[in-house]
């Protein structure tokens, strides 16, 4: 399972609204700003507890910027 943002457009819509850079993000949400961006544009995805840092420092809900895709691997004999 990969957590995943739903829409990046609207991620970074959410963080001018909240006033936060990329960088501020990292800092509050406790990861480096490298890290920041590439969640940002979809590159890279975070963990639980990441996104949970996430949600927290934007005061979202976690269904409001990511949902859960569910990967389907198939048993090949």
């Amino acid at each position: 399972m990969k957590i995943m943002l739903k829409d990046i457009e609207k991620f970074h819509e959410l963080l001018l609204r909240k006033g936060f850079t990329k960088r501020e993000l990292g800092r509050k949400a406790r990861i480096s700003e490298v890290y920041a961006q590439q969640i940002a544009k979809g590159e890279r995805n975070p963990g639980a507890k990441v996104a949970k840092r996430i949600c927290q420092s934007l005061e979202v809900e976690f269904d409001e910027i990511f949902f859960i895709r569910i990967a389907c691997k198939s048993k090949q004999f």
